[in-house]
């Protein structure tokens, strides 16, 4: 019963109307902040890779890959 309302839940918060709609280009500061961002998260993400700690690298990487989305998806025309 505890999955059945779970699935219930999660199909209704996954509205598949926000697919369909359009986001607004971002500003150029914003994007540069973004862009800087990125690299920030994957220079971080290469020093703990670096000193052999895979799970903060992990952290980082997946940090740069989110931010990257976001940025391809606000700041390119």
């Amino acid at each position: 019963m505890k999955i059945i309302t779970l699935l219930v839940i999660g199909l209704l918060v996954t509205n598949p109307s926000f697919a369909q709609t359009k986001a607004e280009p971002y500003s150029q500061e914003v994007c540069q902040a973004i862009y800087g961002a990125i690299g920030t998260f994957l220079a971080l993400a290469d020093g703990q890779w670096k000193q052999k700690n895979d799970d903060k690298a992990m952290m980082y990487l997946t940090a740069s890959t989110n931010y990257a989305a976001i940025y391809e998806t606000v700041c390119s025309d």
